[in-house]
């Protein structure tokens, strides 16, 4: 029997490792096009499919600030190719892509939707308490800071981002940017930025960490963590970390959700209306029966791919 048939495989959760291996080989200005699968808890949302197409890009020497005009620019580019406007109309709100486009920081964000400010509430017990006086009742007590961050986000701020023009939001805490560089000004935060339109994540951005030795402390902390909450961490990517050893210069980079840019541009409720293959199609779960395709499809159902039984990529 091949060996190669008892081998545990991945898909991939982005092209962000490969990339930045050319990068420490010397390519300074590269882009990828690609198919990316992420099923945390095998959920999905009107925004989310297990299958998603990235355009990803970085470019040496450049900060998480030059990235942000690339994607004021590139947007508004497509808008005006497509559109014939850099103005759109998504679920009833205009938006005015026009660059340049709001900064907001994670902190103030926070502050002006949710009313709490994250620096009064280092600890987690201390946020906790201040979301669920705000009303935010899907915190717990015992949450940790993390959680509780990500539940008051999703609830009270997300939705608000990107209303008018879209809201370039920065500045993340260091915790939530394993990849990202901290700033050299304020090391609890990391140079992050995400890109909101209308309510929805477009893209998601930072200055690159090149830095070998904390990477792979980040990475083994991570791995620590998954345990201490019952998963299986995947393996650390050696190749990766020997790039990242041998030297990748300072860089930005960027991925961009096209499905999520093609639903903007089409006021798309849903992901599945931009895809002739929705994975829930061409994948369904054994309880769910296959839905018809719908009357603006010519595209049969498919039967199931070998994607179903896939692990997670990382």
């Amino acid at each position: 029997r091949d060996p190669r048939r008892r081998l545990r495989r991945y898909l991939t959760t982005s092209p962000e490792y490969a990339m930045k291996r050319l990068l420490s080989a010397g390519f300074e200005r590269i882009y990828q096009v690609c198919k990316s699968f992420r099923n945390g808890d095998g959920e999905r949302g009107p925004q989310h499919n297990p299958e998603f197409t990235i355009l990803e890009w970085y470019r040496a020497f450049a900060s998480y600030e030059e990235i942000v005009a690339d994607t004021e620019q590139v947007v508004s580019a497509v808008a005006r190719e497509v559109l014939v406007s850099t103005r759109l109309l998504y679920r009833n709100q205009p938006v005015d892509l026009t660059p340049p486009w709001e900064r907001i920081t994670v902190r103030d964000a926070v502050l002006r939707h949710a009313g709490i400010d994250l620096a009064a509430h280092p600890d987690a017990p201390s946020l906790c308490r201040s979301a669920r006086e705000k009303g935010f009742s899907a915190v717990a007590r015992d949450d940790a800071w993390d959680v509780a961050f990500f539940k008051v986000f999703l609830d009270g701020v997300e939705p608000r981002l990107g209303r008018g023009r879209p809201a370039v939001l920065m500045d993340y805490p260091a915790s939530m940017a394993a990849l990202a560089r901290r700033k050299p000004d304020a090391p609890g935060l990391a140079e992050r930025f995400e890109v909101y339109v209308a309510g929805v994540e477009l893209a998601n951005a930072f200055s690159e960490l090149n830095d070998p030795r904390e990477q792979r402390a980040r990475f083994l902390a991570e791995q620590a963590e998954r345990r201490a909450h019952g998963g299986t961490p995947p393996p650390l990517d050696d190749r990766f970390l020997s790039a990242m050893e041998a030297g990748i210069p300072p860089a930005g980079g960027i991925a961009l959700g096209l499905d999520r840019l093609v639903m903007l541009l089409t006021d798309a409720e849903d992901i599945r209306d931009v895809m002739a293959f929705p994975f829930d199609e061409i994948c369904p779960l054994p309880s769910t029966p296959t839905t018809a395709p719908s009357s603006t499809s010519s595209s049969p159902s498919r039967p199931s791919s070998s994607l179903c039984s896939s692990p997670r990529g990382r």
